[in-house]
């Protein structure tokens, strides 16, 4: 298995699957313990629409990803799903904290092959050493007491390394919250109203963060030719909806070792 980063270049919405219910709210995909996720299958037919869209890669899709479901076959490649390792939250005039928790560091050791990372999850880490033992504000937010920490933890150049934060579990979604682009808009009547208005609709949509990092995996069929997977894989490519008004540029980058 291949683990990789997804780096959110923009705001990225894939929509939960209770949207429909949500009235004026278009909330963001989460699993059921309300960590946000990107579907394996939203990620394969955003890289295939990207493929079968671009000259140099047209040829390799079927190969790639399956025939069509009029022709039904298996790819070489099968993906995994992405999920959350570092989450951005703006702090107005000192700009973004990178927060994760043990569960988000250690699915991606796990995925990785590699040893859990030794944290007390109890524990208020932060990776700047003149903040050790101080009280850290995350806008309405004190976090006390915060602990400093020099362990290696995995995360890619867009994640200074003195601007991290490490929470409980049980407390990562408070700072997912706290993080998320929330964008009001607009449904327009092409007349107006007997009220003279022209709003049809007022809602909002949620999106994941511009900074935001995930990881995703993937893994081939045994003895298939993929050597041109990480010349297309490992580049920029859009996800999810509202393409139209900037939002789903991701980056899909290698991890390094060390």
């Amino acid at each position: 298995m291949n683990t990789v980063w997804l780096i959110c270049q923009e705001p990225v919405h894939i929509g939960g699957a209770d949207s429909s219910s949500r009235g004026n709210n278009n909330p963001i995909f989460r699993v059921s313990d309300r960590t946000p996720a990107i579907p394996g299958s939203s990620l394969r037919g955003a890289l295939r629409e990207s493929a079968s869209n671009n000259s140099n890669f047209k040829q390799e899709v079927d190969h790639w990803f399956g025939g069509e479901t009029d022709s039904i076959s298996p790819g070489s490649i099968s993906l995994g799903w992405g999920w959350p390792v570092w989450w951005p939250v703006h702090v107005l005039g000192y700009g973004n904290w990178w927060v994760s928790c043990p569960g988000w560091l250690n699915r991606l050791q796990q995925l990785s092959g590699k040893e859990p990372i030794a944290l007390d999850s109890s524990q208020i880490y932060i990776t700047e050493d003149s903040l050790d033992k101080q009280t850290v504000y995350l806008r309405w937010l004190r976090l006390n007491n915060v602990k400093y920490s020099n362990l290696a933890l995995p995360a890619p150049a867009e994640v200074p390394s003195n601007r991290r934060l490490i929470v409980p579990d049980e407390s990562i979604n408070l700072l997912v919250d706290m993080g998320l682009v929330r964008q009001p808009r607009v449904s327009l009547l092409d007349e107006p109203d007997d009220k003279g208005s022209l709003v049809k609709n007022l809602f909002a949509v949620e999106g994941i963060p511009p900074g935001a990092i995930f990881m995703t995996s993937w893994t081939t069929r045994k003895n298939a030719e993929i050597s041109r997977w990480n010349e297309f894989f490992l580049a920029e490519h859009h996800l999810g909806g509202l393409w139209s008004v900037g939002y789903g540029r991701i980056m899909i980058a290698q991890i390094q070792e060390g």
